[in-house]
């Protein structure tokens, strides 16, 4: 392992991002390269807050409120992101919108979001589950031990339904539905090691259709296999096996100009200085 990574747990969004472009992970979490400012990142992070504060308050406010929270967290985020790259005609898009009018479009789209989901919320069958009375099981913090690697998280969600069941969510801001349930199967071990209950069964909360997807069977992500992959994929980062994976998501890449396969600046963070600190 590269004496530049000090880790001592490992994540979902970590494992995402390796396999995903393991020259990507190298510049991000071993190089520390630093990475271009896009406003998905604050509108996420501001829907996710005003979400959480609203569900954790007991439903007490109404969608003004949560357009207040979410707002106080966007210009509390875009402060600290500006602070970082003041030139905005640097920050990432998702296609060809120009920074300055994606910046605007995305803070419009996330307070329109967070009121939608106040409509969804009180309207729909399921509600928060309460494992101990009064506490909504809202950004669950855990730690996952799988095989001796520690796993640390938060589950943004679990809902229960009038018949009992149980179901693991996550919000997401983005356009794209994630290609495997890999993440909700995390969270259904750690909420087994956490309270004893197992759903077997979770979504995604796409807040583009305001709406959870359909519900995705986890019972395939076995304790046995997914303790596998984090096993291989913490091995290969301590190694230094770090392989690009040109494609698609090479657009929305925070490092892309360091990277070893075809970035404009790859000479700044070469890869045998990394793996070999």
């Amino acid at each position: 392992m590269s004496a530049r990574e000090v880790v001592t747990h490992r994540s979902v969004s970590q494992y995402s991002s390796f396999v995903r472009c393991g020259e990507a992970y190298r510049l991000e979490k071993v190089a520390r390269a630093p990475q271009n400012q896009a406003a998905w990142f604050i509108q996420g992070t501001a829907y996710h807050e005003a979400v959480e504060k609203w569900e954790k308050a007991n439903r007490a406010h109404g969608p003004d409120q949560l357009a207040e929270w979410f707002e106080e967290a966007w210009e509390r985020d875009m402060a600290a992101a500006l602070a970082i790259e003041p030139d905005t005609s640097r920050w990432l898009t998702g296609g060809t919108t120009k920074p300055d009018t994606d910046i605007k479009n995305r803070r419009k789209r996330g307070r329109d979001q967070v009121e939608a989901y106040f409509e969804y919320a009180i309207e729909a069958p399921e509600r928060i589950w309460e494992p101990v009375d009064g506490m909504p099981a809202v950004e669950l913090p855990f730690t996952l031990n799988l095989g001796g690697i520690e796993i640390r998280g938060f589950i943004d969600q679990v809902v229960e339904y009038p018949d009992g069941h149980l179901r693991v969510r996550d919000l997401k801001t983005g356009t794209r539905l994630p290609d495997t349930a890999f993440q909700l199967a995390i969270y259904d071990h750690a909420l087994d090691d956490l309270f004893g209950v197992k759903p077997g069964f979770g979504d995604y909360f796409m807040a583009k259709n305001n709406s959870p997807t359909e519900p995705k069977n986890l019972q395939d992500f076995s304790r046995e296999k997914v303790t596998r992959w984090f096993r291989n994929m913490d091995r290969a980062v301590r190694t230094g096996l770090f392989l690009p994976n040109p494609g698609d998501a090479c657009r929305t890449c925070t490092v892309r100009r360091f990277c070893d396969f075809n970035g404009v600046d790859a000479r700044q963070y070469p890869y045998e200085e990394s793996v070999n600190a």
